[in-house]
């Protein structure tokens, strides 16, 4: 027993000799960091980072990947401005180091010695991806003086990891045609952000220390997989507990978005589901996009169960995500009003000059708009300027115009805002009946396994710097607060779950609304038509008024064109058409045209439009400033004498911004006086007409006043008073109106009528003064 006693008591005095030695060696290693001990100057390979980009792999002088590493110094190298930014001041900054793909297909040299290049990096683009950064770290480590390199070399694990991205990486895949023979293959797509996750931390270097020696060992967590060692080095212990604190510990941000295939204008397309994916975002490429964003993202595709820390059952079907390398956010690419992602093709050029050369642009772009609806040109002239939008001059302003159409049913306004979805170039067309207050602006949803919220983009947030067409705009009444801020502000704000967030909505808002009861009722007003509260209509640029009136003349050319639309056939119609317009005002004219001219196909239509508020940026001229001044003070003063429609500042922003997007709509750089004089013509159109038929209206609602009647006795008023005087009694009112023919069956609610309209004031008992005058 003492024999054995005393055995113990030896073997034990060894191993606590061997744990203090171990532990120094350790902490010597730890000091001089462990993890790239076999890449110093005193090591055959001669590449310092080769452990951290193949820790896997045996260095070999005549291997493939040194030839291919060899061929991206040489290619660095050619290049003195990739020269310039592959420093260590660069690296240590956290840059991102972009290698513009093309270049390297063009490099004859390059080529020559790695001529498999397209396919490796198409079908290994995580090895052929390793070799580029490893030539880009030796690069940078020989830019460093001789006297710093072996800090750098005994610091190299803590040093940030060389990002690269890869640009103009073709061809841009379809999520839709996205299958499971991409795994593990680099491609491009395109989809917009319909979810951002929160940000979180991803350890890709962790210190574990053995739960019975202490034996700290440093591990690199492979493809961001909670890896722990497999046994002790020492006492062959395999449990381990991670050392969060370890300065060696080293961690990234990581993030997951959700991306949707971009909204597809094709009509056998609707109904299906739109594909999504979830793509990994980490360091550099984190917190760069937000809900509603396009983006083009270059990257690897996974599977989910197989390349990340999840379980995956037997039996369950393949979930694909993408890690990825380059993210393009379209948004930011272009800092304006577009939402071109491409660069417009000669083709396009050619295309929009052939456009820019038409006479009558401004009348075919109307034309071209909704060929299938017969007439309405000044309403489809305020669509068309709605699509290209005012100029941009300071942050608080919106350029945006936003339109109401009213009217009664089948009158084509559900058709011409489908058109103007389909030909902006970011179009969303909702129904108000089928549409809630967080389908319209964002939504907060919780992450199924933790407590994490991630915010989904509504409507006005999917047509940022585009149009939201909203139909049935009545039957949404809860939801109209939702829009208050979108229309003027230009963003949205979340306050949901201790998350408050603002999002962009720079947006166009059309909308189309029937009256209450399905017909409108002249003899009341627009809000009482509607059920619609006078803040959202006071933030309307323009507000038409559709009616359905009977008219035969009109009525025939509507079904002729009705005919002519089913049979192809253009006998003398396009005649008649054009002398209808004889009694319109003066806009119509110019823009009607032959129903058999050639429209614009929407695909140009699109480029021109795109291509229009990209590049021009007019700016309003001084003499239209002036007309625009004029008549924004007549509005305000026929305003105090109507008393409707309030006339605000908004009004005269707007005719502003419609007499701007005249102006862009030609690809002038200066609003002229002729483009002011349009713009007055569309809302003497949608809104002085109103006024003056509310006003003859609401006298005739009892059936007994004609307009033609009110009109008539206003006149003579109106010479009574430039001629005699201003009072006038009741007896002297009734035999105005009897000597002039006007026969009226009780002339006292015609009194009574105009009292309450301001047109006469009540002095005193039978004594009334008229205080009407026109302008």
């Amino acid at each position: 027993m003492c024999d054995k006693t005393n055995f113990r008591k030896k073997k034990w005095k060894v191993m606590q000799t061997a744990k203090l030695n171990n532990n120094k060696s350790y902490q010597n290693k730890t000091d001089r960091s462990p993890d790239n001990l076999d890449i110093g100057r005193n090591t055959d390979i001669p590449y310092y980072g080769w452990r951290l980009f193949f820790p896997d792999k045996e260095y070999k002088t005549n291997s493939a990947i040194t030839k291919q590493i060899k061929a991206i110094e040489a290619f660095v190298e050619r290049h003195p401005v990739l020269s310039t930014l592959f420093t260590m001041a660069n690296l240590e900054a956290g840059m991102s180091f972009d290698i513009d793909i093309c270049e390297l297909y063009e490099d004859s040299e390059f080529m020559k010695q790695w001529p498999n290049f397209k396919h490796e990096i198409h079908e290994n683009p995580t090895n052929t991806l390793n070799c580029m950064k490893l030539g880009i770290h030796q690069k940078i480590l020989k830019t460093v003086p001789e006297e710093n390199l072996q800090y750098v070399l005994n610091s190299i694990s803590s040093l940030p990891t060389v990002k690269l991205g890869i640009l103009n990486y073709q061809p841009i895949i379809c999520l839709r045609d996205l299958k499971l023979n991409y795994y593990e293959r680099l491609i491009s797509t395109r989809g917009c952000v319909i979810r951002v996750g929160r940000i979180k931390h991803l350890v890709q270097w962790m210190v574990f220390a053995c739960s019975k020696c202490h034996l700290q060992k440093l591990v690199k967590q492979s493809q961001e997989i909670y890896t722990l060692p497999k046994k002790c080095d020492t006492c062959g212990i395999s449990k381990f507990y991670p050392i969060l604190d370890s300065p060696f510990v080293k961690s990234i941000l990581f993030q997951i978005i959700r991306i949707q295939e971009p909204l597809n204008d094709e009509q056998e397309n609707k109904g299906k589901v739109p594909k999504i994916l979830d793509v990994e975002l980490m360091d550099n490429l984190v917190n760069i996009c937000m809900p509603g964003d396009d983006i083009i993202l270059t990257g690897i595709v996974k599977v989910q169960g197989v390349d990340d820390a999840t379980k995956i059952k037997v039996g369950t079907p393949f979930s694909l995500y993408m890690k990825a390398i380059t993210v393009i956010n379209n948004k930011r690419k272009c800092q304006n009003k577009s939402s071109m992602s491409n660069e417009i093709s000669l083709k396009s050029y050619l295309a929009i000059q052939n456009i820019y050369k038409e006479q009558n642009l401004f009348a075919l772009l109307v034309h071209s708009l909704c060929p299938s609806i017969y007439g309405h040109e000044i309403v489809k002239a305020g669509l068309i300027l709605s699509l290209f939008g005012g100029n941009v001059k300071h942050a608080q302003l919106r350029d945006d115009i936003h339109i109401l159409l009213i009217g009664d049913p089948g009158l084509g306004k559900s058709q011409m805002l489908q058109a103007c979805a389909r030909i902006s170039t970011k179009g969303v067309y909702i129904c108000g009946n089928s549409s809630t207050s967080s389908g319209l602006t964002v939504t907060l949803t919780k992450e199924t396994g933790s407590n994490d919220f991630a915010l989904e983009p509504g409507a006005l947030v999917l047509a940022d710097q585009g149009c939201c067409c909203i139909d049935e705009f009545d039957k949404m009444c809860s939801q109209h607060q939702a829009l208050l801020e979108s229309m003027e502000q230009q963003s949205v704000t979340v306050a949901k779950s201790g998350i408050i967030s603002s999002f962009p909505a720079r947006t166009s808002i059309l909308a189309a609304a029937n009256p209450i009861g399905g017909q409108y009722d002249k003899s009341k007003t627009i809000t009482e038509n509607l059920n619609i509260n006078q803040p959202i209509l006071s933030r309307f640029d323009l507000i038409f008024l559709l009616l359905d009136e009977p008219d035969k003349h009109f009525d025939s050319l509507l079904c002729k064109h009705i005919m002519m639309v089913h049979t192809n056939s253009h006998t003398n119609f396009n005649q008649e058409a054009t002398e209808s317009s004889a009694n319109d005002c003066s806009l119509r004219k110019k823009l009607m045209l032959p129903l058999s001219t050639e429209v614009i196909p929407q695909p140009i239509l699109r480029t021109y439009i795109s291509y229009a508020r990209q590049y021009v940026k007019p700016k309003l001229s001084a003499k239209a400033a002036t007309i625009l001044q004029n008549y924004y003070l007549k509005l305000r003063s026929k305003n105090k004498q109507f008393g409707s429609i309030p006339i605000f500042n908004r009004q005269l922003e707007a005719m502003i911004r419609l007499t701007e997007a005249r102006a862009k709509l030609e690809l002038r750089i200066e609003a002229t006086e002729s483009d002011a004089l349009d713009v007055i013509d569309i809302l003497r159109y949608a809104m002085t007409d109103t006024l003056e038929d509310y006003v003859t209206s609401r006298l005739n609602s009892d059936g007994k006043l004609t307009n033609k009647k009110i009109k008539t006795f206003i006149k003579i008023l109106e010479e009574k008073v430039n001629v005699d005087k201003k009072t006038f009694s009741t007896k002297e009112l009734k035999e105005f109106a009897m000597s002039n023919g006007i026969l009226i069956n009780d002339f006292a609610v015609l009194i009574s009528r105009l009292n309450e309209e301001g047109i006469l004031l009540k002095i005193k008992k039978d004594t009334y003064k008229f205080i009407y005058c026109t302008t």
